[in-house]
């Protein structure tokens, strides 16, 4: 990672000195027809220096993409290596734990189908409800998303409010399961769309994001100040 910051700090400085030539050169050129009749020798000069530099900033700026994406694969095999290895350590009752991200959260079924069906035997009722859109999230032939436009001018796939399975959710289940199974089909579009399965993710709980690696190690060291005795991150 020093070595990366280091290079970066290299392009940056580079693309600072090729700014610099080419402004110096644009410069020159607004002088060539003055009677100064060594000026055309030094935009010479100061033209081959600037292609040089832009040579050097193109193979600099390919070698940082390279180096960037094998970080980010590393990066994304420790966290798979801590995910594995702190599952059964780390839950949804601390501050940083494993989220499963596509899978829908059963309090909304169990509230909805109480209210809708009593206490007689609702629980059952709501476990057949979740494992019922479970499986209907995991089907590729079920796609309830749209195209919208983001602030960057980019598109971007989001949930289809008017998907008619989910206005057909929402008017038998009401709000809270019809945003569960929404929140359910955003992360498995953003986590994985072409396998559409529920995949674990280090989680900050208290701030509702993925957790980065420092907040990870920092709470996992905390716990291991305090033998016998469990602290929040």
């Amino acid at each position: 990672m020093l070595e990366l910051e280091k290079e970066l700090h290299e392009k940056r400085e580079l693309e600072l000195e090729v700014t610099r030539l080419n402004g110096t050169l644009q410069v020159m050129k607004h002088l060539e027809g003055d009677d100064d009749g060594d000026i055309h020798d030094k935009m010479e000069k100061l033209s081959e220096k600037l292609e040089h530099e832009r040579k050097r900033l193109e193979e600099l700026s390919g070698e940082l993409v390279r180096k960037e994406r094998e970080s980010n694969d590393e990066l994304q095999e420790a966290r798979k290596e801590l995910i594995m290895g702190l599952e059964d350590i780390l839950s949804g009752r601390t501050a940083i734990g494993i989220k499963r991200m596509g899978e829908l959260d059963e309090r909304p079924f169990q509230n909805a189908c109480k209210r809708k069906y009593g206490n007689d035997d609702y629980e059952t009722r709501a476990a057949e409800l979740v494992s019922s859109w479970q499986e209907e999230i995991k089907k590729p032939a079920w796609h309830p998303y749209k195209f919208v436009k983001a602030e960057d001018g980019s598109d971007k796939e989001v949930v289809n409010d008017e998907d008619p399975r989910l206005k057909q959710l929402w008017i038998e289940y009401g709000d809270d399961v019809c945003n569960a199974v929404k929140t359910a089909l955003s992360e498995v579009n953003e986590y994985n769309p072409s396998g559409r399965y529920v995949v674990s993710e280090l989680w900050n709980f208290r701030k509702n994001r993925k957790a980065t690696m420092k907040e990870v190690l920092r709470f996992i060291f905390q716990q291991m100040e305090v033998p016998g005795k469990r602290r929040r991150g």
